[in-house]
C-alpha cells in the first residue's frame, strides 16, 4: 500500500527504473519490518468505510535533518493520500495525528523533506504551518532530486488542537 501510494504520486514525474529501484529499497519487506519493529517509528493507516486503505503517515521520533538544529526533533517521513481522496481532509487528519504524536513525545519542531517539483505538497505543508528552512538531496534510484526542508514549530501546550 505504501509503495502504491508513493508510485501514484510520483511515477509520472520519474523514470520507471529509478522508481522501481527506490520502491524496492524503501518499501521492501525487510525495510518495512525494520521500520515497524522500531519504536521510534510511528505509522498510521487511514481507511475508508469499507476498510480500504486510502492513506498513511509515518513519523520518525528523534530523526534530525542537517539544517534543523534542535534538541528533540521529529521527522514527518511520509504522508500520502490516495488521489481519489484528495481535498477530503484525509491528509489534514493524518497530519494532525502526526503533529499530536510529536507534541506528546515532547518534540520541537517537526520537519520534513518535500521535492521541490511537488507544488501540491509544498502548498499543503505551508497551509498547515510549515516553512522552508533549507535544502537536501533525495536519491530516487540513481536520480539525485532536490528537496526543501520544511519545519513546523510545535507548541507543547496545545497538543490535540493543531
Amino acid at each position: 500500500m505504501a509503495s502504491e501510494l508513493f508510485a501514484q504520486t510520483f511515477a509520472a514525474h520519474n523514470r520507471e527504473d529509478d522508481l522501481r529501484d527506490y520502491l524496492a529499497k524503501a518499501f521492501g519487506e525487510g525495510q518495512q519490518t525494520r521500520e515497524l519493529g522500531d519504536a521510534s517509528n510511528l505509522i498510521w493507516i487511514a481507511e475508508d468505510m469499507r476498510a480500504k486503505t486510502i492513506g498513511y503517515a509515518h513519523v520518525k521520533l528523534g530523526s534530525a535533518a542537517a539544517s534543523v538544529q534542535v534538541t528533540k526533533p521529529s521527522e514527518l517521513a511520509r504522508i500520502y493520500t490516495d488521489r481519489e481522496w484528495h481535498g477530503r481532509r484525509v491528509g489534514a487528519e493524518l497530519l494532525r495525528t502526526c503533529v499530536d504524536a510529536a507534541v506528546d513525545w515532547g518534540a520541537s519542531p517537526i520537519w520534513l523533506g518535500v521535492w521541490k517539483q511537488n507544488p501540491r505538497g509544498i502548498a499543503f505543508y505551508e497551509k498547515n504551518g510549515f516553512r522552508i528552512v533549507g535544502e537536501q538531496t533525495f536519491h530516487l534510484g540513481s536520480d539525485p532530486q532536490h528537496d526543501w526542508i520544511m519545519v513546523r514549530d510545535l507548541d507543547q501546550r496545545t497538543a490535540g488542537s493543531s
